[in-house]
């Protein structure tokens, strides 16, 4: 039986998708957007904002969480290993060529009207932009030594992580078979050792990115084995207890953010490692206001949130160029100190309602990518894998289909 007939034999008695966390993603992705946003005096300056870009790591782990969840059949083929590996692909690679396209498009007009770079966001347009180009189109920007992670779309970089964390997974998943959790643990040593010598690479986004999904991938697995046992004090508690352990969690995700610590970034994954395993329980009332129709909606805009925010932030760059060029208000101001190009509209308030106005732009835009390249992308995927699969497989690859456009 193929992994897709597999999944639909069980969907009745498994859950369809952790909604709460979900949610939690879109409000991180957000976090970051405000991170990236750098308001000369608004609130992207405020201290929790600025640590925000620590939320990556989240992003990683959920990913090991959800996909050891949904792909944790022990039997698994060659067919599919391709089925997983196209739907991962049309998942991601769309919008990431879209996005990319957008960038390419946006710094070349900015580059003109602006007559030279206001910060080193181009610094690498040079002639090596070509071969730039090509690690960003093989997603390996950011494991190629020689290629720079934050060209074009910046946020992009832990994309790239992030595709080849789903091949090492997939193959994880074929060779490994029901020794994965071991290999998954033995890899959790390992990082851990490296960050206990303080191996150099441990500070590069693939390091991060294979330490948290592994971590991730290992929090599902002892989640199911705890689900399944006969008792289950914390998913069977009233809400007192769930209320306590899920403000505690955003409490010490908090501290994790604003605190300086050794090995930040490794000590935040077990943090978030403890709030996903919280929030995926979904007992207190923080999980109910996140299972809300709005929270729940920015959660299934995440992924674009998070990949559209950059060409709308360089977009808005070169609209107040534009208007500073033909003699308007120069609402940019490059800071030679942190090498960041800020928004100054001259005063506090100004800057803040710039920076609302923004983040509204990038919802707006997330809702179309969304709807418009993210489905169409994981439509045209299922509709792929059910072509391979041949004329008996294909009915219930187009039913999937259907299901995800509707969805």
């Amino acid at each position: 039986m193929s992994l897709v007939a597999r999944r639909m034999h069980t969907a009745a008695s498994l859950p369809q998708r952790y909604t709460v966390l979900d949610s939690f993603r879109g409000l991180c992705a957000l976090l970051v957007v405000v991170f990236h946003l750098h308001l000369w005096q608004g609130f992207s300056e405020w201290a929790l904002f600025r640590a925000s870009g620590l939320l990556v790591e989240f992003f990683f782990t959920l990913s090991g969480f959800v996909l050891a969840w949904r792909y944790r059949d022990a039997d698994f083929s060659l067919r599919d290993f391709r089925q997983f590996m196209l739907a991962r692909t049309f998942r991601i690679v769309p919008l990431h060529l879209a996005t990319l396209a957008a960038m390419l498009l946006l710094l070349v007009l900015r580059f003109g009207v602006a007559g030279d770079s206001l910060d080193d966001s181009l610094a690498w347009l040079t002639p090596a932009a070509g071969e730039q180009l090509a690690w960003q189109l093989l997603l390996l920007q950011a494991w190629w030594p020689g290629a720079n992670p934050f060209a074009f779309n910046g946020p992009a970089w832990s994309i790239s992580v992030e595709f080849y964390l789903y091949v090492a997974f997939g193959l994880l998943l074929l060779l490994a078979g029901r020794r994965q959790r071991l290999w998954l643990l033995l890899t959790a040593l390992a990082c851990a050792l490296a960050v206990l010598v303080q191996a150099p690479f441990t500070g590069s986004g693939a390091f991060r990115g294979l330490n948290c999904f592994v971590l991730g991938a290992l929090a599902q697995h002892a989640y199911q084995h705890w689900r399944a046992r006969p008792s289950r004090p914390f998913p069977r508690s009233g809400m007192i207890l769930g209320n306590a352990l899920e403000v505690l969690a955003l409490a010490l995700v908090t501290a994790v953010l604003l605190l300086s610590l050794p090995a930040k970034s490794y000590l935040a994954t077990w943090v978030f490692v403890a709030a996903i395993l919280v929030f995926a329980a979904e007992r207190g009332r923080l999980s109910r206001w996140l299972g809300k129709a709005g929270f729940v909606q920015l959660g299934h805009w995440s992924f674009s949130i998070y990949l559209t925010h950059y060409p709308v932030l360089q977009a808005v760059k070169l609209l107040l160029q534009a208007l500073a060029a033909l003699g308007g208000p120069n609402w940019l101001f490059y800071d030679p100190a942190s090498q960041l190009l800020y928004f100054r509209s001259g005063s506090a308030a100004g800057d803040s309602l710039l920076g609302l106005l923004i983040l509204a732009a990038v919802l707006a835009v997330s809702r179309l990518s969304h709807r418009w390249i993210e489905q169409t992308g994981m439509l045209a995927g299922r509709q792929l894998n059910a072509r391979l699969d041949g004329p008996q497989q294909r009915v219930t690859g187009l039913a999937l289909a259907d299901a995800a456009r509707k969805g």
